[in-house]
C-alpha cells in the first residue's frame, strides 16, 4: 500500500465531514419573521363597511396635521369610530414568533385620558413543501376611535435587531 492512498482516503474523509458543516442554500435562504405591512381600515357604522384605502401612514412624528380623514361622528355618511388594524407577517424562523402590536389614542368618548392597547400574539407562519411561506396576518380592532391622531406600533419579539414600524391615523373633525 502506497503513502498516497491514505492521505487520500483522510482527504476525502475532512472533505465528506465538510459537506455536512457548510450550510446548504436552503438554509441560506431562511430569513427571520419580518412585518411586511401594517395598513388600517376604518368601520363605517353607517354603511357597516371598511374604508377603501389604508387609513394609515408613516409616523414621521408631530405634526399630525393636515388629517388624512375627517370623521363626523354624530351625523352623516362615512362617520367611524372604530378601526381594523392589519399587519402582515413573513418568513421564516425556528420558532413561534411573537409580535407585539401597541396603539394609543385619545377616545372620543372621553377626551382627558389616553388609552394604550397592548397586545402580544403567536405568529403562525405556515410553510408549505418545496414552497415559499405562506403569509400570516393578525388583525387587531380598536374601539372609540374618531377625532385624535392615532398611533401604531409593531414589532417581532425575541428577535436581535427587530425593526419597529410605526404608523399613525390622522383625523379631523368637525359636522
Amino acid at each position: 500500500m502506497s503513502t498516497r492512498q491514505p492521505k487520500q482516503f483522510l482527504y476525502l474523509l475532512i472533505l465528506g465531514a465538510l459537506a455536512f458543516c457548510v450550510p446548504t442554500s436552503t438554509a441560506n435562504a431562511q430569513t427571520n419573521p419580518k412585518i411586511v405591512s401594517m395598513k388600517a381600515k376604518l368601520f363605517y357604522e353607517d354603511k357597516g363597511t371598511f374604508s377603501e384605502d389604508d387609513a394609515s401612514e408613516d409616523d414621521h412624528g408631530p405634526p399630525y396635521y393636515p388629517p388624512k380623514f375627517w370623521n363626523t361622528l354624530m351625523h352623516y355618511e362615512n362617520r367611524a369610530s372604530s378601526v381594523l388594524v392589519i399587519v402582515e407577517v413573513s418568513g421564516e424562523g425556528n420558532s413561534e414568533p411573537r409580535l407585539e402590536f401597541t396603539a394609543r389614542y385619545i377616545p372620543s368618548s372621553r377626551a382627558s385620558k389616553e388609552i394604550v392597547v397592548r397586545r402580544v400574539v403567536p405568529v403562525d407562519i405556515l410553510i408549505k413543501a418545496g414552497a415559499n411561506p405562506d403569509p400570516h396576518f393578525v388583525g387587531f380592532w380598536l374601539y372609540e376611535t374618531g377625532c385624535e391622531t392615532v398611533k401604531l406600533s409593531a414589532r417581532i419579539l425575541g428577535q436581535r435587531r427587530t425593526a419597529t414600524v410605526k404608523r399613525v391615523i390622522k383625523f379631523g373633525c368637525g359636522e
